[in-house]
């Protein structure tokens, strides 16, 4: 091959390059392409002060806690569980029983608007974690506990596979079960 054909080549497919670059290029700049737009909903954060209603159902969750030889803190870091999108703007707050393993015995407490809104708010969440994806953020092993309490819903897990201490994660989860009127979740 001469060296004008290869070079003639070599040109060829430079410009060719050249116009797929630009053509590109355009697509990326184009004003009409729909463009990454942030939530417009922002999420809850968990309340730092909370109503009556909340403290009395806290109050219950520690005299529970207490019975079993445990005590709840304000959690450290931040936690939020896996939740259907009926809880996602509901106002919770997040306590942890004081337990070794730093990802055990986080309790959420929901606020519903009233009693017969927690009931309904409630099922909703049993049959989320019910549902394979509302498990997807938890072991497979985990066990979940969801009441009631007049205005409030209280959720807490569970798991043996991940805890390091097995037993007194056992016994505090039970605890909390206790709490309200348990709303049944079938795994």
């Amino acid at each position: 091959m001469s060296p004008r054909r290869v070079l003639a080549r070599l040109v060829t497919r430079l410009v060719a390059l050249s116009f797929v670059a630009v053509f590109v290029f355009a697509a990326c700049a184009n004003p009409d392409r729909p463009s990454v737009v942030p939530d417009e909903i922002e999420l809850p954060t968990p309340m730092r002060t909370v109503d009556a209603s909340v403290q009395r159902t806290i109050t219950a969750v520690e005299s529970a806690l207490g019975g079993a030889g445990e005590r709840l803190t304000m959690p450290i870091g931040a936690y939020r569980p896996s939740e259907p999108g009926s809880l996602l703007q509901l106002p919770r707050t997040v306590r942890r029983v004081d337990l070794a393993d730093p990802d055990d015995g986080y309790v959420v407490i929901y606020e519903a608007p009233s009693s017969g809104a927690a009931i309904e708010l409630a099922d909703d969440l049993a049959r989320y974690l019910e549902s394979g994806f509302g498990q997807t953020n938890f072991t497979a092993d985990t066990q979940f506990a969801v009441s009631t309490l007049a205005d409030t819903i209280v959720f807490t897990t569970w798991s043996q596979r991940s805890s390091d201490d097995p037993g007194r994660a056992e016994s505090a989860f039970d605890a909390v079960a206790t709490v309200g009127t348990p709303v049944e979740i079938t795994k």
